[in-house]
This record gives C-alpha cells, sequence and structure tokens, in this order.
C-alpha cells in the first residue's frame, strides 16, 4: 500500500495580530445584513414591549418594520447591504427616537440601543447620528473578514478578479493559480452570489474563471464580499476552507451609472524590449478592456434594477521559442534545436499528401476573450416583504499548448529546445457560466422571518473544436531513446473532450424570535449534474524515432493504404475506443442530490453574552452512473490498513449522514463595546471535488477499450483515426484484458473539518481596533488517496522519513515494472479518508 496523495491534511494554528477601521465580522447570513438592539424607558431602564421599529434605507426608499417583545429587544434580519440607514423606534406615551447614519454590512448584526422618554404631549422624534461597525457585534464570534463597499472602490486591482481583495483576509494562503484559506485545498471553499452557489464544483480549478484565468464577475457589479473561515451559525456550510459570500449592487431612486475602458498595447512603454545592450522582440501582449454599469429606480421607493457588461480580450504570444536556422551563429535562449527547413518540408507534405494543415511552428498568438453580464431587479412588495431576482453570464476562452503529459505518446512535446509543435496541435478550453437566483425576505408577525433562496447555474468548461475528423497525433524523436523533436496532428487529450454541469438550489431558514432566543430552523439542498467526456487517444497515436522514419511509413500508406506491416518500427502506437455498443462517446456522468437540515438557537442570558449553540446534518446521495467490472469486481487488493478487501468498481458513495454541530459566544465587557471577546468551536462539512467521483464512472476498465504496443511494425500509419478499432461484433462491453481501475472506499465520507478558535477585539486609539486571534484545524475526514494494487512494501527508502519502496521482483526484465498484486491492472486508485492531519 502507497499514499500518493495527501489532501486536506492539515493543522492551521495561526495567532493574528491586526490594526484596522473595519476588519473581520461574522456571518450571520449570506446575503444580507441584520439590525437589532434593544429599546427602554430612559428612566426606569424598563424594556419597552410592542414599540414600532421602522429602518429606511435612505438611497432607495426601502423600508423595513418590527416591533419590540417583551423584554425590550427587537431583530430586523434579511436587510440590504450599505446604507445609510434612518431607524426609528417610537411607542404611545414616548418620545420617538431616530438614529441616522446607520450602516448594514453583509453577514452583521448592527447593535443598536433605544433609550426612550415619557411625555405628555406629541414632541419631534430626538435624533441622532450613530455609528456602526463590522468588529463590535453581538453576533460575531468566529474568523471572518468584510471587504466593505468603499474597499472594492477604491484598493488596487492588475487582475480585477476577487482574488486581489480576498488577500485581506489572515488567513489566505496563495497558490500557483487560485488560493485557499487556513491551509485547504482550494476546491474545498465555497463561494455564492446572492446567496447561489457559485464553485467550479467538477473541480478542475478552485474558483470559476480559473479555467481561463478570467474574473468570473465584474468588480463593478459588487457591494461587498466577505470571507467566513469559522462561522459557527449551522446555516453556512458545504466547506472545510472557507464561505466566500458576494453581493451584487441593487438599484437606489437615483439614476447612477459608470463607463470605464482600460487599454495595455504592444509599445514600448508598456513591453519590454532590450535587455542592455541586446534588443529582442518579446512578440505581442495587447490587452482591452471596457465596462459598463446602470442603476435606478422602475418604480420610486418600489422596484429598481441594477446592470453591469464588462468586456475584455487579452493577447500574448502561444510561444516564444522558434526554430532554427542551422546556421551556428544563430543562438539564444528561446531558439530550439528544431531546423525551420525541417518543419516547413514537413508542413507541406502533409498538407499535399493529406490536405492536413499544420498551422505555424513559432510566432504565433494566443488570445483569451472574456465578456461578464449581470443584471438585477428588486423588489419591495411591502416593508414586511421583500423579493429580489439576479442574473449573470460569463463568456470565456483561453488558447494552451498541447499537452506535456506522457500518459500518452512519450510527452514532452514544448516549451523547451529540444521541441516544437505546430500550433494546430494546441487547443483551447472554454468557461461559460450562466446563473440565475430568486431570493425572498420576509418578516411574519412581530416575531418571525424567513429567508427563501431558490438558484440554478450551469457551466460548461468543454475544449473547443473537440468533434471530428481528427488527424491522428504523431510524435517525432531526434532518434532511439532520444528527447521529442516535433509534434503534430490532434491533441492527444481533446478528441471529444466535453464537460457540461449544472445544479439546481434550495435553501430555506426560518427563524422565532423569542425572550432572550432566537430559534432557527432551515433545509438546503442541491441537485448537481454532470456530463464529461474524456477520450484521450481516441485519435490514434503515433511515435517515430526519427522524421525519416515517418516519411517511409506515410509513403508507404501513399503507395499501399491496404498494407498491414509498416516498413519501419514504431516506437509506440496507442488507440483508445469506445467499448460500450451503441455508446458513440464515453460519457461519464454524474449525479448527486446533497441535501442538509440544521437547527440553531442563539441565546442571550445576559445583555453582554450570546451564546450560539446548533446541529446541521448533511446527507449525499448518489446515482450509480458507472458501469461494473465483473472480472475486477472478483479481485483481491489491500486496503489502508493492508487487510485483503474486495472493492466493488462501479459502486459510488453511499449515503452517509454528516454530523455538525457549533458552538460559539461572543462575551461583551463592560457592556459598551470597548472590548469583545469571541469564539468557538465546530465541526465544518464540505463537498469534494466532483471530479474524484466522476474518475470512477471512467475508470472501470469497461467504458474504453485501449491498445498499445512498443517497438512495434504492426500498427502502419493510417490517417483514418478509427483505422484500428475492433470490429463492431468484437466490442461487446466485456472488461479488457488489461485496465486501471479508480475506485472509492466503501466507508468514504465528505471532507470534515473540527476548527475552534478564541479572539479579543480591543478599540484602541485614534479610532483603530486590534484583534489578536488563535484558530486552530483539524481534520475529521480528510482526503487521501492510495494503490491498492501495491503488495507490501519489498524495502525502505534511506532518509529521515524511511519512506517504503517498491521494486520490480527478480528476474528483472528489460523494462520492469513495480510488483502488483493482479498483473494486469496498471493500478487500482482509491478514494479515502484520513484524520491524521
Amino acid at each position: 500500500m502507497r499514499w500518493i496523495v495527501r489532501s486536506g491534511r492539515v493543522i492551521v494554528a495561526a495567532l493574528v495580530f491586526s490594526v484596522f477601521v473595519t476588519g473581520a465580522v461574522l456571518a450571520q447570513g449570506v446575503t444580507t445584513g441584520a439590525v437589532a438592539g434593544i429599546a427602554i424607558d430612559s428612566a426606569s431602564r424598563a424594556p419597552l414591549d410592542g414599540a414600532r421599529v421602522v429602518a429606511v434605507h435612505v438611497p432607495s426608499g426601502t423600508t423595513y418594520a418590527a416591533a419590540t417583545r417583551a423584554d425590550g429587544r427587537f431583530t430586523i434580519p434579511g436587510m440590504r447591504v450599505g446604507g445609510p440607514y434612518r431607524v426609528t423606534v417610537s411607542l404611545v406615551g414616548y418620545r420617538p427616537e431616530v438614529q441616522n447614519g446607520i450602516g448594514v454590512t453583509l453577514g452583521v448584526t448592527s447593535d443598536l440601543r433605544f433609550g426612550l422618554r415619557q411625555v405628555s404631549v406629541e414632541l419631534e422624534p430626538i435624533t441622532v447620528t450613530a455609528t456602526t461597525g463590522t468588529v463590535f457585534s453581538s453576533q460575531r464570534t468566529g474568523a471572518a473578514t468584510t471587504v466593505s463597499t468603499e474597499a472594492l472602490a477604491h484598493l488596487p486591482t492588475i487582475s480585477r478578479r476577487v482574488e486581489d481583495l480576498l488577500r485581506l483576509s489572515p488567513q489566505y494562503s496563495p497558490m500557483s493559480f487560485g488560493f485557499s484559506f487556513a491551509g485547504q485545498d482550494n476546491r474545498l471553499n465555497n463561494m455564492t452570489i446572492d446567496g447561489s452557489y457559485f464553485n467550479n464544483s467538477f473541480g478542475l480549478a478552485g474558483q470559476p474563471g480559473d479555467r481561463t484565468g478570467v474574473a468570473p464577475i465584474s468588480l463593478d457589479a459588487l457591494e461587498q464580499v466577505q470571507v467566513n473561515v469559522a462561522p459557527y451559525d449551522v446555516r453556512q456550510g458545504n466547506f472545510v476552507g472557507a464561505g466566500i459570500n458576494m453581493v451584487t449592487k441593487s438599484g437606489s431612486n437615483d439614476y447612477t451609472g459608470s463607463v470605464f475602458y482600460n487599454t495595455r498595447n504592444n509599445s514600448g512603454f508598456f513591453v519590454g524590449r532590450q535587455a542592455g545592450t541586446n534588443r529582442f522582440n518579446p512578440g505581442t501582449f495587447q490587452y482591452r478592456d471596457i465596462g459598463v454599469s446602470l442603476g435606478g429606480p422602475i418604480i420610486r421607493n418600489k422596484l429598481f434594477f441594477f446592470s453591469s457588461f464588462e468586456d475584455d480580450r487579452q493577447t500574448q504570444p502561444g510561444t516564444t521559442f522558434t526554430g532554427w536556422s542551422g546556421i551556428a551563429s544563430d543562438t539564444g535562449a528561446n531558439i530550439t534545436r528544431v531546423l525551420r527547413s525541417d518543419l516547413d518540408s514537413l508542413s507541406s507534405f502533409l498538407q499535399n499528401s493529406f490536405n492536413y494543415t499544420t498551422g505555424p511552428y513559432e510566432g504565433y498568438d494566443f488570445k483569451v476573450p472574456s465578456t461578464r453580464f449581470i443584471a438585477r431587479l428588486d423588489y419591495n412588495l411591502n416593508e414586511r416583504n421583500k423579493f429580489s431576482l439576479r442574473y449573470n453570464l460569463l463568456n470565456s476562452s483561453t488558447d494552451v499548448l498541447v499537452s506535456n503529459s506522457a500518459s500518452l505518446g512519450l510527452g514532452n512535446r514544448r516549451s523547451t529546445r529540444n521541441s516544437l509543435n505546430f500550433a494546430n496541435s494546441n487547443y483551447a478550453i472554454l468557461e461559460n457560466i450562466r446563473s440565475i437566483v430568486g431570493e425572498w425576505n420576509s418578516s411574519l408577525g412581530s416575531n418571525k422571518s424567513n429567508n427563501l433562496i431558490v438558484g440554478y447555474n450551469t457551466s460548461d468548461e468543454s475544449r473547443k473544436n473537440v468533434n471530428g475528423p481528427w488527424f491522428p497525433l504523431v510524435e517525432i524523436l531526434s532518434g532511439p531513446n532520444q528527447p521529442n523533436y516535433t509534434t503534430f496532428g490532434f491533441e492527444p487529450f481533446t478528441p471529444d473532450n466535453k464537460l457540461l454541469y449544472h445544479s439546481y438550489q434550495f435553501q430555506d431558514n426560518f427563524t422565532l424570535y423569542l425572550p432572550k432566543h432566537s430559534v432557527t430552523l432551515g433545509v438546503s439542498v442541491e441537485k448537481y449534474h454532470s456530463t464529461n467526456v474524456f477520450f484521450p487517444g481516441a485519435q490514434s497515436v503515433y511515435v517515430y524515432n526519427s522524421l525519416a522514419d515517418f516519411y517511409t511509413d506515410a509513403n508507404g500508406y501513399i503507395a499501399n493504404p491496404a498494407r498491414t506491416v509498416s516498413p519501419v518500427t514504431l516506437r509506440r502506437f496507442q488507440y483508445r475506443y469506445g467499448n460500450i455498443p451503441g455508446l458513440s462517446e464515453p460519457v461519464q456522468p454524474l449525479d448527486v442530490l446533497y441535501s442538509g437540515a440544521y437547527v440553531q438557537d442563539e441565546w442571550k442570558p445576559t445583555r453582554n453574552l450570546t451564546l450560539t449553540a446548533g446541529l446541521r446534518i448533511d446527507a449525499p446521495k448518489f446515482k450509480n452512473t458507472a458501469y461494473d467490472n465483473r472480472v475486477a469486481d472478483t479481485m483481491t487488493f489491500r486496503d489502508q490498513s493492508g487487510a485483503v478487501i474486495h472493492y466493488n468498481s462501479g459502486a459510488l458513495p453511499g449515503t452517509n449522514m454528516l454530523f455538525s454541530p457549533r458552538f460559539g459566544f461572543n462575551y461583551d465587557v463592560g457592556g459598551e463595546q470597548k472590548t469583545q471577546i469571541r469564539g468557538g468551536t465546530g465541526i465544518f462539512t464540505g463537498r469534494p471535488a466532483y471530479v474524484w467521483i466522476s474518475n470512477q464512472v471512467g475508470n472501470t476498465g469497461v467504458l474504453t477499450g485501449f491498445i498499445t504496443a512498443d517497438s512495434t511494425t504492426a500498427f502502419p500509419f493510417n490517417p483514418d483515426p478509427n483505422h484500428y478499432r475492433p470490429a463492431d461484433s468484437l466490442i461487446t462491453g466485456a472488461p479488457a484484458t488489461n485496465f486501471q481501475l479508480a475506485l472509492t472506499d466503501p466507508n468514504f465520507r465528505f471532507p470534515q473539518l473540527w476548527r475552534s478558535n478564541i479572539a479579543i477585539d480591543q478599540r484602541l486609539p485614534w479610532g483603530l481596533t486590534g484583534t489578536a486571534e488563535y484558530l486552530y484545524s483539524k481534520d475529521v475526514n480528510g482526503i487521501a488517496y492510495l494503490n491498492a494494487n501495491l503488495p507490501a512494501p519489498q524495502s525502505a527508502f534511506t532518509g529521515p522519513d524511511g519512506r517504503p519502496r517498491w521494486v520490480c521482483v527478480a528476474p528483472l526484465p528489460a523494462n520492469c515494472l513495480p510488483a502488483r498484486i493482479q498483473k494486469n491492472v496498471s493500478d487500482a486508485t482509491v478514494l479515502a479518508n484520513e484524520g491524521r492531519g
């Protein structure tokens, strides 16, 4: 047994001290903020029951209303973020009090206090200007960071990606591409826009936009952004890294808009062309970005719209490597050993003989276009019911160089001075996203509220131009056992490579406000489906020891297309074909129903202390969509402990109940919002990258068949990619003679993490606030892989860890492979859990 990947196994113990004016906050909801407080008699200090509380969003006239309860407390949930707000408390026999300038922050409950004076005649309200912050809140417990509207507008960003702003979180860690939080895999975050899931759920990248390297949503469309690393509110789930909540802008009673244009051209001012005394041509670098936004009223105080459009285009060199003229003095860091004359002759030969266009081998550009659009409507039905509807779109693509992977052919096809490929062997990736979400916030009576979110999103991450006819992939070596010289033909992993997935989302939260208690009941449901087609080698792969060998074999085909023996020995031939009768392409469907239910009680035993306790239960259910390999099901392998085990090749993870209890507290020392002690502990449950599960659907040894041969003359070159496909009568769906397996441990559970924190917030002079916070994380169900087809290790490496070593079994063949339990199974990769990190 060997552990080959360990993911999500990390202990994070960090002490963070920061000084700021606005900073980290706890998330209450994912789309709105809230105002809560207490109204008392200013003379007797007795709570006032039945006082009317009205909050007005001044820019839009949006009105929210509530009434104080028996203990004088009130809560107005589901408020649109931003402000300023005007909050008025009134009661018969008392002089009304108004507080102006109240700001509402995403996921934060702003705490207010009103002291009303008894009067015998009606007087004008007492008006004060209040300030609310994001740090001192009775419902703030865990580690989180908010990026305000002002920060979004003024913080510098070059990429115009939200990632630039997420760096404000102390738990942020940059990766080679993307980002992670608190040491977790970047695919284990959960991003939402207006409460709707906005993830790269399949998991080929960390976040939306990462596949093509573009911004998934315009920054001009965002009102606020929040990062929650340890929210002890059970309404927030589906992550073990961080929950990243974004809310979009809404219209107001004033028409507002913006227009911008950014550009970077290829002039010497932006692109360097000289290093010391040496001048060079860096290629083409161009960028332009244009955007426009508009918002305003449709019906004043009632119905509003907001829309944003952004379009950018980027051009950069596809490769800076060039061919060689053959002149000894023609040298340079990017000049390869590949002769231009060889490539020019080869391109002409392929065009004239097979009508195949190779494209250029140098001096070509890659383009990255992207378009973003968002439209939103906000409808104030009345002061107790608010409805919003939002739609957003992303269209993008990016060009990518041919893969260097050796899992087909011999790899190492480009980006070195040894080899140079033709442009038409490259490929392009799409990332097109559509998302729509509706949200209804309502107040029911004097002590109940409800939040309902319904959403749908779809993503297309297919490669472009994946359909046939394909020309075979041909790799030319510079000699036997020598590096790659050039490559042409259809990219190895692009045939029929399609990836489309979508999900439906339903979430409902009902809250009952009682004296000293706020009880929340909720459910969340996500129905996910993906269609993945991965057909590498379907175009057929030929590897020749030299350019001369290819010419000989190709001319042999021209002379006699029906020949069965090659005049030269191929270094390698490979071909993959569909193995299921009647199935035109090897589709890997995946269906998941992910449901959750939760209950939570927020208790205020005293005015200064808030305790939150809740339990969340999630249950994923997979539909069995894999083809079972009856031969593999009878085989024995080794599990994590080394015991003998049989795996069911077609069985996806079973339904397991995942329990996430959480507890948080907040103590306002002295009750004056100057010193605050907070913290909590709990379990967080997240979804895995679904590609980890989909791999099993495509790797049971049944979906496709595979032909591979080394040092062979049995597969002479043929431009028909399906020339060596077995006859239909031989394709029965039976397992291949040799295959590889992707399996799931029968006890596999979704990732879970135990996370705790303790923090203190302190007001400092000059309007500053300091925070010291300690965060600790421990895996409960981490992600791990093992190769169950490996026997007990035969030896160990020397070194500090003495890691196990698998070697060939004597007598050693010329091209030996490590010992395997099942000789005809190349590997049996098992997705499992471990909790040691």
